[in-house]
């Protein structure tokens, strides 16, 4: 993570942790839930699991997903490098009483984990903020760390969305020449075949380190973003597949749309949210996406 970026994201998370405990509780009935759409998918792989002991949550926020999958694995630990988000987590698990929860305050690349320990690794809303290169250490520790059957379940900001937000980010990737490509991903997507189905279309290079893009709500310069195969790719070189792929906020309108019909924009992303899950059709107009991943 560049001091820049890394600055700015710890500034932001810091200065906002009350107002995003706000948003991950559902307060906030005219807008999408971004937060609750990812933990719901993390608990459903949890459930589906035939057992999770251990389970870590790599950018905890204010603890939500650990707090709830505390109902369904013996130890839920969440690890963060904003003091004021895990002061916020601490507090709850005091007032609801979660004797199997645990929060750590830090980084991820500082903690030193126990090999084979966790069963299940969540990352979301983490990705993000941090470099390609960074990303592939991050994997390594997670390698490490998850069990032989273990998973990791990763959230990425979707750069195939910029083709269909028809906004500066259109106009970026129009500007960067690879827009065909960007496309050519977009259709193996919607044809109806499961990843393992799908051949891997050739790939636009990913983002360089230190490219800016509009803000979008938080107040960081660089947010990195991936193609679900740009990420799979990553993801293949370092032991890992990908065994399936969730949309996270479809958008069923361009956000200009959303910016003077926010009540429209979200019942109609809500209803298409409720088919998410076996509909990757809808990943292209999804502005994120999370991964279910295994070792190989």
């Amino acid at each position: 993570m560049s001091k820049t970026q890394q600055q700015e994201t710890h500034t932001y998370f810091d200065d906002n942790a009350e107002k995003w405990r706000e948003k991950a509780s559902g307060v906030n009935t005219n807008s999408v839930n971004v937060v609750s759409q990812r933990n719901s998918y993390v608990l459903d792989v949890i459930r589906e699991r035939k057992s999770t002991t251990y389970m870590l949550d790599v950018g905890c926020g204010t603890g939500d997903l650990v707090c709830d999958s505390s109902k369904y694995v013996d130890k839920s630990i969440g690890i963060d490098f904003s003091r004021k988000m895990i002061d916020i987590a601490s507090k709850k698990i005091e007032e609801k009483k979660h004797n199997n929860c645990d929060f750590l305050y830090g980084s991820i690349f500082d903690i030193s984990l126990t090999k084979n320990m966790f069963d299940l690794i969540s990352a979301n809303g983490f990705i993000e903020y941090i470099s390609e290169d960074e990303l592939i250490i991050f994997l390594g520790i997670v390698y490490k760390a998850l069990s032989p059957s273990g998973s990791l379940v990763l959230g990425s900001r979707n750069r195939l969305f910029n083709i269909f937000s028809l906004n500066s980010f259109t106009t970026k990737e129009i500007n960067s020449g690879y827009l065909d490509l960007l496309l050519a991903e977009s259709i193996h997507w919607t044809s109806g075949k499961t990843i393992k189905e799908i051949l891997g279309p050739k790939l636009a290079p990913t983002q360089c380190n230190n490219e800016t893009h509009s803000k979008t709500g938080v107040n960081v310069s660089t947010r990195f973003q991936y193609t679900p195969f740009q990420l799979i790719d990553i993801l293949s070189s370092c032991g890992f597949e990908a065994v399936e792929i969730y949309p996270i906020y479809v958008h069923g309108a361009p956000p200009s749309f959303k910016n003077n019909n926010l009540a429209v924009h979200t019942k109609i992303s809500n209803i298409l949210q409720d088919y998410a899950r076996n509909n990757q059709e809808l990943v292209p107009f999804s502005s994120s996406f999370m991964l279910h991943i295994k070792k190989k």
